[in-house]
């Protein structure tokens, strides 16, 4: 399969949503409260997240031999 994903990107700057989405996603990988804590309190302030904004996609079936 290939898809193909078009609409705009943009760069969440602020303090709360990056430390509320690194928390939720490192939950996906350990339980281990304290080491997330000190993970996020450490790198947060330069942690880049982009969200983007689906507007359309397509996909297609490929053949690959």
């Amino acid at each position: 399969k290939s898809v193909i994903v078009f609409g705009t990107i943009e760069i969440l700057d602020d303090p709360d949503s990056i430390v509320d989405i690194t928390t939720k996603l490192s939950h996906k990988f350990t339980q281990d409260e304290d080491y997330i804590r000190r993970e996020i309190e450490g790198h947060a302030h330069r942690t880049l997240l982009l969200r983007l904004k689906i507007e359309h996609i397509c996909g297609k079936l490929v053949s690959e031999f």
